[in-house]
């Protein structure tokens, strides 16, 4: 189990620095007290913060080391991950909410639509407990199907229990103009599917679909 206290130090670098972050989700809240040791936590860094970020990190000890862009193409000029690393704990930053297209291309990673980053951006919310910034219940919402059709590939056991603690969501307006950012046609037909908890269905009849 990685030591809480190397968590909470570094979230405390981020804050005092006023380095724009925001923590992408914390799965069955296992971040900071129940983080399995070699397992990673993954931020967003605000794009002009990039470079500062790397800066700041290694001043304070911090190790940088060789990210996704080592198997993956990072496609419209989204610039590579940072992956930091101290002791049994590593820190896993992108400058936009992305996903692996559905291709023959290849390993890529390619980042949502610009209005997807300015929702996270306008809406991230300060968790005053944790002293650490997070995304808005809509974001996590969005990312955790994204990431699972994409991704993934399949609706795994932990995504689908975070869904569901968030499915009061998918019937706001801003969720289903964000997500036909992503799904066009089939966005309502996705809606439907996973409201009615039919995850197992959602993949093959988005590769199938047609009426875009």
């Amino acid at each position: 189990m990685v030591d809480a206290n190397i968590i909470k130090d570094f979230f405390e670098v981020l804050n005092k620095n006023n380095l724009k972050y925001v923590l992408i989700k914390n799965d069955d809240n296992v971040i900071p007290n129940q983080l399995e040791s070699g397992e990673d936590i993954d931020f967003l860094i605000y794009p002009s913060d990039y470079d500062r970020l790397i800066d700041v990190v290694i001043s304070n000890g911090y190790e940088k080391r060789m990210g996704e862009s080592c198997k993956r193409y990072f496609l419209y000029q989204l610039r590579e991950d940072i992956f930091l690393r101290k002791d049994d704990c590593y820190f896993h930053f992108y400058e936009a909410l992305s996903c692996n297209p559905l291709t023959n291309m290849g390993k890529c990673k390619m980042p949502l639509e610009n209005v997807v980053q300015e929702y996270i951006w306008n809406h991230r919310i300060w968790d005053s407990v944790n002293r650490w910034w997070i995304m808005d219940d809509i974001s996590i919402l969005l990312y955790l199907i994204v990431r699972s059709i994409f991704d993934k590939m399949c609706f795994r056991s932990k995504y689908i229990r975070e869904i569901e603690k968030r499915i009061a969501y998918i019937d706001e307006e801003d969720f289903f103009l964000l997500a036909r950012t992503i799904f066009y046609g089939f966005t309502s037909r996705m809606i439907q599917m996973v409201k009615n908890k039919n995850y197992e269905r959602v993949l093959n009849e988005y590769l199938s679909y047609t009426d875009y």
